[in-house]
C-alpha cells in the first residue's frame, strides 16, 4: 500500500498524484496532521509496533511513502480563559516529537523522499556540490557592512536572496513575497547599522538561460527556460508569462553524471534543482528543492511527471 503524508488542503503536487493513484485504481491512505488530532483514528501501540490509522496497520501494510509538504498550523477550539498562545506553542512541540516518532515507526520504508533529508539548505548543499565538481556561484554570509563591501568590491553584481527559502505573508488586501534581488555597494552603504541579521550574499551568475530540473530517481525533466524580455526575468514572479517559454533540455553525459553523484550524496532520490547555462556555456549549480514545485515544467513541457511519479510510487508501493 501506497502512504502519502501532506497537508488537508488541495496542494498542487500532491493532488493530481492522487487522480492518477485513482486512475489506476492503487490503494492508498492519506495522512495529515490535521489527522492526527481532529477527525480520524490515530493511535500507536508502543510495546507491539504498531501505528493503527483508521483501522489499518501502517507498519505492517504501507511499503511506500509519499513525503510531500506534510506540515500545517494547529487547528483547535479553545476554551477563552486558557493562555492560548502558550497551549499551542507546547502543543506543537507534543505534535513534532510525535510525528519524528511516526517517522521512526516507518523508517525502513521506501520514501520518495525521506524526511530526514529534506532538511537540507541552500548552504550546505553548495558544498556538496562543489564536491562532486559542479560549478557554483562566489556566496558569503555575513552580518556585517564591511564584509559586503569587501565581497561587492571583488563581485560588483551580486544578488541578495533568502538563506531558506522565498516565502510570503498577506497584510491586509495586499500579499507582500521575499524574491533574490540585484544588491550594490550604495544599498550596504546606506544602511544605519554596521551589523544586521545574517545575509546571503552570491555573485550574479552572467546567465544566457535557466534550467529547472525536476529528479526523479536518477531520471532528469530538464527544462531551459527562455526569456525574450528581461523585465520578466526572475521566472519565480513571472512563470505564468507569455514572455516566459519552458523548452525541454538535455544537459551533457558529464552534468548528468555530476547530478547524480549529487543527489545520491545527499540522500535524495527526487527534487528540483535550479542550474544556470552561462554565457561562456557552462553550467553552475543554484539550489536544490527537495519538494520543490513541478507543475510548470511538467504541463509547459508535456513531462507528465505527476504520472510519473505515480507510476513509480504504484511499482515501489505494491510489492
Amino acid at each position: 500500500m501506497i502512504l502519502i503524508l501532506s497537508f488537508k488542503e488541495y496542494e498542487q503536487c500532491t493532488d493530481p498524484v492522487i487522480d492518477w493513484l485513482l486512475y489506476y485504481n492503487v490503494p492508498f491512505l492519506k495522512l495529515t496532521q490535521q489527522d492526527l488530532y481532529d477527525s480520524s483514528k490515530v493511535s500507536i501501540d508502543i510495546t507491539n509496533r504498531k501505528l493503527i490509522y483508521n483501522g489499518v496497520d501502517l507498519i505492517k501494510e504501507v511499503n511506500c511513502i509519499y513525503f510531500r509538504r506534510f506540515e500545517d498550523n494547529i487547528h483547535l477550539n479553545l476554551r477563552s480563559g486558557y493562555p492560548i498562545s502558550q497551549v499551542l506553542f507546547e502543543l506543537k512541540y507534543e505534535l513534532n516529537d510525535l510525528i519524528k516518532h511516526i517517522f521512526f515507526l516507518l523508517k525502513d520504508k521506501i520514501w520518495f523522499p525521506a524526511p530526514y533529508n529534506v532538511s537540507i539548505d541552500k548552504l550546505t548543499s553548495i558544498i556538496y556540490a562543489q564536491d562532486c565538481d559542479l560549478k557554483v556561484p562566489k556566496s558569503l554570509v555575513s552580518n556585517n557592512k564591511q564584509d559586503f563591501i569587501d565581497f561587492l568590491s571583488k563581485y560588483p553584481s551580486s544578488i541578495i536572496k533568502p538563506i531558506r527559502f522565498s516565502g510570503y505573508y498577506i497584510m491586509g488586501d495586499n500579499t507582500y513575497n521575499v524574491y533574490t534581488n540585484s544588491i550594490d555597494i550604495e544599498d550596504i552603504t546606506q544602511l544605519e547599522s554596521d551589523i544586521f541579521f545574517p545575509s546571503l550574499i552570491q555573485e550574479k551568475v552572467n546567465k544566457d538561460f535557466e534550467i529547472r530540473t525536476f529528479y526523479l530517481d536518477g531520471d532528469m525533466y530538464a527544462s531551459a527556460i527562455l526569456v525574450d524580455d528581461k523585465s520578466y526575468d526572475d521566472v519565480k514572479r513571472n512563470f505564468a508569462s507569455e514572455h516566459i517559454q519552458w523548452i525541454p533540455f538535455k544537459f551533457p553525459d558529464e552534468i548528468e553524471n555530476k547530478i547524480r553523484l549529487f543527489m545520491n550524496k545527499i540522500s535524495l532520490n527526487t527534487g528540483s534543482i535550479d542550474m544556470i547555462k552561462t554565457v561562456d556555456g557552462e553550467f553552475t549549480f543554484i539550489e536544490v528543492n527537495p519538494v520543490g514545485q513541478y507543475i510548470a515544467p511538467s504541463n509547459r513541457c508535456n513531462f507528465n511527471l505527476e504520472k510519473l511519479i505515480a507510476k513509480w510510487l504504484i511499482k515501489n508501493g505494491t510489492r
